[in-house]
């Protein structure tokens, strides 16, 4: 999660996962116990979203051909 600069949306990045052929973004509100929100990466190892880094919990998943999605993992922030 890319922490250098004050703005409202969030940029995270991530390393390639062997097999994924897509990834999804999902956040939540910080007193939820599941995740809220979902949003799918078609094509590379970057998204911004559009939701302020200091309001919720992010994690990013890989997702294969067939539709298994991994754990998601929560980012580290990056300066």
């Amino acid at each position: 999660m890319l922490t250098m600069n004050l703005v409202n949306d969030t940029t995270l990045t991530w390393e390639p996962s062997v097999g994924a052929s897509t990834y999804e973004v999902v956040w939540r509100s910080t007193n939820a116990a599941d995740w809220e929100y979902v949003q799918t990466v078609t094509s590379g190892t970057r998204a911004t979203v559009q939701v302020s880094k200091d309001n919720v919990i992010f994690g990013v998943r890989a997702v294969d051909a067939a539709g298994h999605r991994s754990l998601p993992v929560v980012p580290e922030p990056e300066r």
